[in-house]
């Protein structure tokens, strides 16, 4: 693989702190960068070297839907045309729609998500959602005036970066630990959160969000997940397992015999959540899998290849 291609991808499997729908764009500029500079003879080389691609930024983030539904994309689209300069053309067209419908998609949801938004009232979130964020911004613009509790996330504190983020743009920001965001749930007036993926039992979103909605349930409390089809995951995709990220994020020291288990993401049963806000508007979590029984999974991503280290 190119050594440029090698280190933004690299980039991306070390970004904990950008939320799904930054990082699929990322995904995409890599791509298109890859088509750029690949010098492959035959379409079919040109295919296979696109596809490798493709896993390798897959598996940088292997919890981020955007990014397999990025590549699923693809590679349907590069089945049509047989001409190496078809196929970068395709890429480069197929890359620039993805990244604009992502900003279409993150409006939609905002305005969607406009009523849940409480005047004079608080919301709570967690992560760093740019979903969530936007949402909040739009009803700011709207007139709405309202505060935002802010767990702070550990071990990356996306929380606190998330509170910069919109304070900076005048919204006032409480951050709180994230056991102590527990609590808050039963003060505030809705719990609104992102998604790295959504499958038709789960969301999958930053460590955290299951026990917020534990307590959601509990208090009776409305919890929304804000997520664009591009984060719905492909039936037949069989998701890796998380890998584990360094375990000195929370214990640089730990004592002899003590395990530390360093998890960015958690999972949260739909059934929890008050309703997923899309870009087609606000949908019961039941309406969820006849949206996602209508995608189809290319055959090359139904089983991870595995590649030797020379290629």
């Amino acid at each position: 693989m190119n050594t440029t291609i090698a280190q933004a991808i690299a980039a991306i499997a070390a970004n904990n702190q950008q939320g799904a729908a930054e990082v699929a764009e990322q995904g995409a500029d890599v791509l298109l960068r890859c088509s750029h500079l690949d010098d492959a003879a035959t379409a079919a080389d040109f295919r296979q070297r696109m596809l490798q691609t493709g896993w390798a930024i897959i598996r940088a983030q292997p919890t981020m839907a955007p990014l397999v539904n990025l590549v699923n994309t693809l590679l349907w689209k590069l089945e049509n045309c047989d001409a190496l300069p078809l196929l970068r053309q395709t890429v480069a067209s197929l890359t620039t729609d993805f990244k604009r419908l992502l900003h279409v998609h993150e409006a939609a949801i905002a305005e969607a998500a406009l009523p849940l938004i409480p005047d004079g009232g608080w919301v709570l979130t967690c992560g760093r959602s740019s979903t969530v964020r936007a949402a909040l911004l739009h009803g700011q613009r709207a007139g709405r005036r309202f505060r935002v509790c802010c767990a702070e996330g550990r071990p990356g504190y996306e929380g606190r970066l998330m509170a910069s983020d919109l304070s900076a743009r005048g919204i006032p920001c409480m951050v709180v630990t994230d056991v102590l965001a527990l609590s808050k749930v039963a003060e505030v007036n809705v719990v609104l959160v992102g998604a790295d993926h959504l499958s038709n039992k789960v969301l999958v979103n930053k460590a955290g969000t299951y026990g917020l909605a534990l307590a959601a349930q509990h208090c009776r409390q409305p919890i929304y997940a804000l997520c664009s089809s591009e984060k719905f995951l492909p039936p037949g995709y069989h998701l890796p397992d998380e890998s584990h990220w360094p375990p000195e994020q929370v214990w640089a020291d730990p004592p002899p015999h003590v395990q530390v288990e360093n998890l960015f993401f958690d999972r949260t049963p739909l059934t929890f959540l008050s309703g997923i806000v899309t870009e087609q508007g606000i949908l019961p979590t039941v309406g969820i899998e006849a949206w996602l029984a209508a995608t189809r999974l290319h055959r090359a991503l139904a089983v991870e290849p595995t590649y030797s280290s020379a290629s």
